[in-house]
């Protein structure tokens, strides 16, 4: 090969090279090189040139890139080292992953952190959710025994309780927590329809139970007074509950409550963008709209299928209309209008000791039904002459105590509830007919004193001991001749002496405090009702006539 044809094959040849090694050049990269080293030689070149150019390329190109897996695992782990922890928020309400799209590393360690990513079964994580359920189920039938004793005698509101409870749980487990769902849930209608249909302290212990439990399943102190603080709000509202705009009132509280427990947390540690404070807002609206909604169904419903009576129940019972009250004006008008004053001296004396003054008032409605089957045989249905004067006393006395039977027969006949129906018998308990045994033992007779007494049962509830009282009370300062505060005053604490002594009122919780409150409203409102009137000389009420305006022609 001519030396000049030569000196141009090695000057082609060390641009070529130096151009390639200006780069990092792997193992497996060499061919693809050479081959592109191949094609660009000059088109000048003779045959002997490229020949001799193809010859010497494999042999001087190599790799300048070799692996060094030891020093390549140090460099990472000092890389990895010199990153610190990234920690990535989710928002409440945030959407971590789609149904159907594709799941990222990210997504997975997301959902990883609120526990939703697993669904194997952990055992020792059951055995520790039931063992809290276990706690908090005994400690919850511990404060029942103690401070709700209504609700711990009564199996049907303990079964109510217990239904409760899993339904929080239930609501709580269904809408997964860390969701937006959650918010909207209705959990605080559980506390209102149990305050009307359990009492106030049921209500709350069942609602820190439920708030416990749903607290647990997300292991967040939010949930928690999610749960917890708008119920308290909304049972407040419906303390009595005596028409439906009282859960109107308690959806606004409630609505209020959720907003302020979001809002609190906002400000602590949850920022959101805007997005998220209106999802969140209105979840909680509309969770204060549907406990009120919920609430007043479900104390409907549950209040007929569990036999509980509520206050809408008892305002139809007390409407004058209702057909058995309509009954008993028509064919007994004196002892309706005995039973009116009772009703007032039972709702009086019940509000004064704290008592349920519209049930005591309802019972006392009711109480003297019976007395429709044979009205003349008591006198405040007597015009004439008295069938008791031609009667055997022990005759006269079974009378008298047969109108406790008939009222429980009209009782069932009407379908009044459990509770009212209970104080047509306690009204009376197992007291002594004593007129008619006082007249026996006049007459000589070799009386039985337990032929007398009425069949019972004692009053077993506070309301059921005052109709008890107002009835005797009522019927015996309406024989007075003279009316007086004072005369009053001595024929009430006879009477109520006389039941208490009687041992009438063992069974009830009425306690002595509220037996004197008792006594002190009995008094009060019968000194109104029989209230001296001035009397006017017939001179001073032509006077009087002789002043008022002629009537309009």
């Amino acid at each position: 090969m001519p030396a000049a044809d030569w000196e141009a094959v090695s000057r082609e040849m060390e641009r070529a090279l130096q151009n390639i090694y200006a780069q990092s050049l792997r193992e497996e990269q060499v061919t693809q090189a050479v081959e592109e080293m191949l094609k660009a030689w000059p088109a000048s070149w003779t045959d002997q040139q490229r020949r001799v150019a193809s010859a010497l390329v494999p042999q001087h190109v190599q790799a300048n890139e070799v692996p060094d897996p030891a020093t390549t695992l140090a460099a990472q782990a000092a890389a990895r080292s010199a990153v610190g922890p990234i920690q990535v928020q989710v928002l409440a309400g945030e959407i971590v992953v789609r149904d159907g799209s594709v799941v990222t590393e990210q997504d997975v360690e997301k959902l990883r952190a609120l526990d939703l990513a697993d669904p194997a079964v952990d055992l020792t994580r059951v055995l520790g959710h039931l063992g809290w359920a276990l706690l908090i189920a005994g400690v919850l039938g511990l404060f029942i025994e103690r401070y709700a004793e209504e609700t711990w005698a009564d199996d049907r509101r303990l079964v109510l309780v217990g239904l409760s409870v899993v339904a929080l749980v239930a609501v709580g487990r269904v809408v997964a927590p860390g969701t937006l769902t959650l918010y909207f849930a209705p959990f605080a209608a559980v506390a209102m329809m149990l305050t009307v249909l359990a009492g106030g302290r049921t209500a709350l212990a069942t609602q820190i139970a439920g708030a416990l439990h749903v607290g647990i399943l997300s292991l967040q102190v939010e949930h928690v007074a999610y749960v917890l603080v708008p119920a308290l709000l909304g049972m407040a509202a419906i303390r009595r509950a005596t028409t439906a705009r009282e859960f109107v009132a308690g959806a606004f509280n409630v609505a209020g409550g959720n907003l302020g427990v979001i809002g609190a947390f906002l400000l602590i540690a949850r920022p959101t963008d805007v997005l998220g404070l209106i999802q969140l807002g209105s979840a909680a609206l509309a969770s204060g709209a549907l406990s009120g909604l919920v609430a007043f169904g479900a104390t409907g419903f549950l209040g007929h299928l569990f036999r509980i009576t509520t206050v809408f129940e008892l305002r139809e019972l007390a409407d004058p209309n209702h057909p058995l009250l309509r009954q008993l004006l028509l064919r007994t008008p004196g002892t309706y209008h005995h039973s009116l004053l009772v009703a007032n001296l039972a709702e009086r004396a019940a509000e004064v000791i704290g008592a349920d003054g519209l049930t005591a008032r309802v019972g006392a409605y009711y109480h003297d039904v019976g007395k429709m089957r044979n009205p003349l045989a008591f006198i405040e249905n007597q015009t004439g002459k008295n069938p008791h004067d031609e009667l055997d006393p022990l005759v006269s006395a079974q009378i008298v105590s047969a109108h406790i039977r008939d009222g429980l027969v009209l009782a069932e006949r009407y379908h009044l509830p459990e509770q009212i129906t209970e104080m047509i018998p306690a009204h009376h308990g197992t007291a002594l007919v004593k007129y008619f045994w006082q007249t026996a033992r006049d007459r000589g007779q070799n009386v039985d004193e337990q032929a007398f007494r009425h069949p019972g049962p004692k009053p077993r509830t506070r309301e059921a001991g005052i109709v008890m009282l107002a009835d005797g009370v009522e019927a015996s300062v309406r024989s007075l001749a003279e009316k007086t505060p004072e005369t009053i005053r001595t024929m009430v604490d006879k009477i109520v002496e006389e039941r208490v002594a009687d041992g009438q009122l063992d069974e009830c919780d009425l306690t002595l405090r509220d037996i004197r409150s008792i006594r002190d409203a009995f008094c009060e409102l019968l000194a109104g009702v029989y209230h001296e009137r001035i009397p006017y000389p017939e001179d001073r009420i032509a006077r009087i006539d002789s002043l008022r305006p002629p009537a309009a022609s």
